[in-house]
């Protein structure tokens, strides 16, 4: 069962970029997933270094977007990406160390910041590029 679904008020209304939003959402739901059942440690890793994967190449093509559009506050948003990628390599790397699973922290950490960057950082893109 999704813990993170997409509707419609969190478009920002560019196609390839809620599409892509739409994607981590899944992958997210597939960690998500993952972190519920009985599947293995590596499993678990493997879905997030998916999503790492993917919300690098959704970053790129976020950041391109950005820039096509002369968005102001492009360092600023940048900004939100790194923190995003560093904290999550720290939660992997801390995990991997200590050989435990990931924690429900984590989880709640992804789901936060996925729903409100998506909601709240990237909405800004649009709503100021279109007035």
């Amino acid at each position: 069962m999704p813990l993170l679904d997409w509707i419609n008020q969190y478009s920002i209304g560019v196609e390839e970029i809620d599409l892509q939003h739409k994607e981590l959402f899944k992958i997210f739901n597939r960690l998500y997933d993952t972190l519920s059942s009985q599947h293995s440690t590596i499993d678990v890793y493997y879905t997030l270094d998916l999503l790492m994967d993917y919300a690098d190449f959704h970053f790129k093509a976020e950041q391109q977007y950005m820039e096509s559009v002369g968005y102001k506050d492009i360092d600023n948003h940048i900004a939100e990406h790194v923190y995003f990628t560093n904290e999550v390599l720290r939660l992997i790397r801390d995990r991997k160390k200590s050989n435990a699973d990931l924690t429900p922290e984590t989880v709640i950490f992804l789901y936060r910041w996925l729903l409100c960057h998506v909601t709240e950082e990237d909405r800004k893109i649009t709503a100021r590029t279109n007035k």
